[in-house]
Order: structure tokens, then sequence, then C-alpha cells
């Protein structure tokens, strides 16, 4: 272990505002590789991010020999889980024989990583070489031997130049999702570099290309535009919504340049998986109660409310939506728990359930009696004219575990009314 490793290592959980102050303690730097790098500056930044890819990717984080020079590529990386996600599907796309993957922005390397072991051969294009430097470095440490690097910026202009005698048989693209004054965007156009103005150049150079793009992409919108931009081309071969932890990751974008066709989106979420075909996404409609009277709530996950695959569900499992914008179902029918469980399997892990209590017709009576009984409640608001905080503040309800609390829309072939439903998590 050289000194600058140790340092990192001792100085792990260490204040880094007081580290400042130390300079003479700050080790110098003898891997070629980083030459030319401050090594004040690569510690705080290493510290710093190691701290961040503790729980995100904690394979490198047991490695103290890595480095990260930027504190904004430890931020804006791929997960370990959404990473091998990634690579899971371009094995799928490439098929029995490893293929050949570019990654055209590297960023730190997480998603190439991943690549690097469902691929013979990988290359890394990164514009900012102080990552580059890192990349190299970082792999050598992790073992990695098949990759190839390129430190070029991405323009309409430039994709053959990166890819030079490097054959991609799929391209990854995960283009950057900040403005110059560093404010988050999420249209495609706005992202550098613009997909959709090297899109023929990414296309003439490969098949199949892989976009990752911000999870707050309009998912319809995306696909119009990829689509026919250029030419009215179905092009877009698969959705992917990828979740984890409560939380929308990613929204990965297939574009195969020979598929014509209907496109499917296929939702992860926390070991669940779920696929829609393009005729189901078309003609799906919305299926709404027969009255307000439920037994058991179904709160979807975060990749299928994102998808917004909602009443391609009350089809395949005879649910329906409680309100057309209301983003929960129930079944048609009443079942027993074990029976309720058992039509639900496959959602299992896409979502929550929760058994219904009570049904109460939203006012002042219903608020005062459900404040009295359950002051130590979860609260959430759909569809209401109020938010799950001012909701919270109405009932006066402290979080516990007395019931969750959902203030809903209903809609019934007989009335539109607001409700409270005291439910429990089964």
């Amino acid at each position: 272990m050289g000194d600058f490793e140790r340092f990192i290592s001792v100085n792990a959980e260490a204040d880094v505002s007081r580290l400042l102050l130390s300079c003479a303690r700050w080790p110098s730097i003898d891997d070629p590789f980083l030459a030319g790098f401050d090594s004040k500056e690569l510690a705080v930044n290493t510290i710093q991010a190691r701290r961040r890819l503790k729980d995100k990717v904690p394979e490198w984080y047991e490695i103290s020999s890595l480095v990260y020079p930027t504190a904004l590529g430890s931020e804006q990386c791929s997960s370990t889980v959404t990473a091998r996600y990634k690579a899971n599907l371009a094995k799928r796309i490439l098929g029995e024989v490893p293929g050949r993957i570019a990654d055209l922005t590297g960023g730190l390397g997480v998603d190439c990583w991943a690549f690097s072991t469902v691929a013979s051969e990988v290359l890394y294009n990164e514009r900012d070489p102080r990552l580059v430097a890192a990349v190299k470095h970082n792999y050598s440490e992790l073992g990695i031997r098949n990759v190839r690097y390129s430190d070029q910026e991405i323009t309409s202009g430039s994709v053959s130049s990166v890819l030079g005698s490097f054959n991609p048989d799929i391209i990854f693209l995960d283009p950057a999702r900040r403005s110059s004054d560093g404010n988050k965007v999420f249209l495609l156009e706005d992202c550098s570099p613009d997909v959709l103005s090297i899109l023929p150049s990414l296309l003439a150079s490969s098949r199949h290309l892989l976009l990752k793009l911000s999870p707050m992409a309009d998912i319809s919108m995306v696909v119009e535009r990829l689509n026919n931009t250029y030419e009215q081309r179905d092009w877009v071969r698969e959705i992917h919504v990828v979740a984890c932890g409560g939380e929308c990751k990613e929204l990965l974008v297939w574009i195969d340049r020979e598929w014509k066709g209907d496109y499917s989106i296929t939702c992860r979420e926390d070991g669940g998986s779920l696929s829609f075909g393009g005729r189901e996404i078309r003609l799906s409609k919305p299926a709404l109660p027969e009255s307000a009277n439920f037994k058991y709530i179904f709160e979807p996950g975060k990749s299928i409310t994102k998808a917004g695959v909602l009443n391609i569900l009350c089809e395949r499992f005879d649910l329906v939506k409680l309100a057309r914008f209301t983003q929960l179902l129930s079944f048609r029918d009443f079942f027993s728990r074990d029976e309720a469980q058992k039509r639900l399997g496959p959602l299992c892990g896409m979502g929550k359930l929760f058994e219904v209590e009570e049904v109460l017709k939203m006012g002042k009576a219903a608020f005062r009696d459900v404040s009295k009984r359950y002051p130590k409640s979860e609260v959430s608001a759909r569809n209401i004219p109020m938010s799950s905080d001012e909701l919270r503040a109405r009932l006066g309800a402290k979080s516990g575990e007395d019931a969750h609390i959902f203030g809903v829309k209903v809609e019934t072939p007989f009335e539109s009314a607001n409700f409270l439903l005291v439910c429990h998590r089964i």
C-alpha cells in the first residue's frame, strides 16, 4: 500500500475541511497514470466520492487504491445494480457471441466496468482527460484488461474518429443532463451530446444504440422524437424503466436500426420485472370501480408509475383504477388475503399491497374521527386538491404504525368524490 492509498484509508471518515488545514501531511502521487494531478485535490475528491460509493458501488469502495478526480462523477455515475442491469441487457442484444461495446460517455467508468464483463472488448471514451487517467488507473487495479481508451468530445462529425478501427456491435450513450449553468435538464436536445443531432452518425456506425436518459423524461415524447426526427422509422425497440430503493433511477432506450414495429416497455424494480407489448400499450383503457367499497389497495412502485402502464395492469390482473388519474388500484371482486397476494404474485417487489379497514367520505367529521383514532399514521394524498403534507397537517398525524391513510379521489358510475381510506400494509 502506497502513501497516497494509506492516507485515503486512514482518513476515510475524516472531516475534509480539517484535512485541508494540514497541507504538510498530504502525500505525493507516484502512479504514472495520475501524473499531473494535484494530490490535495485528488485526495479530497477521492475521500468524498468513496463516501457516496459505499452503498452505491460497494465493490469499488472496498478497494482503497481507486481514485476519483471529480466530485460530480460519483454523484452522476450508475450504481452496481443499474450498471449490471444495462450489462445484462447488452448481453441479450449481443446474443450468444460476446461482441464489442463502445461507451462514448464513459464518466467514472461504472457502466463500462459492467460492460467489460459481457463483451469481448469495450471502448471507453470520455472528454475529460482527468477521468480518463483515473479510469485507466482504476481498471488496472480492478484487473480489467479488455478496454480501449479515448478522450474525444462526441459530435456528429467526431463519431467515426472516436471509433476508429473499433467496430462496435452496441454504442452506449449517457448524455450529461446538466446545462452550462449547472441546472438539471431532461429534453434530448438540451443534453450533451445532443442525441438527436448525432443519431444518424451513431446508427451509421452500429446497428444497436443503447441510451441512458433522465428518469424525468417523458417516454412517449422520447419515442416520438427518436423515431421521427429524421425519417418515419420505428427503430425504438425497447424502453426499460429501472427503479430501486423507492426511486426511479434510469430510463433506458434500445434503438435497433433494423427494427420495424412497436416498442415494448419493461419495468424493473427491486428484483421484480414486467414487460408490456406495443399492442397493449396502444389499446389499453382505464377500468374504473363500480363502488367505493374496497378491500385491498395496490400502490404501484416507481417504475410502473413512470411507465404509465396502470391500464394494462387492470386488464392483466382484473384490477380497477380508483379514478382515471388516481394512481392506485384495487380488485374488481372481494378475495381473501391469501388469494389477493397470490393474484398479485407477478407484481412482487414492484409495489405495496394494503388491506382497507375503513372507507370514509372526506369531510370535517371524517377528519376529526380519523385524527382521533389514528394519531400516528403514514399519510398519502392521491389526486385530491391538497398535498400529502397538507393532508397530514389536516389530520394532525405524526409518523407511526397506527395505519396508512390515503386521501384519494374515487370515480364510479354513480359519483366522483374524495375519500379517506384507512389501511394497513400487508
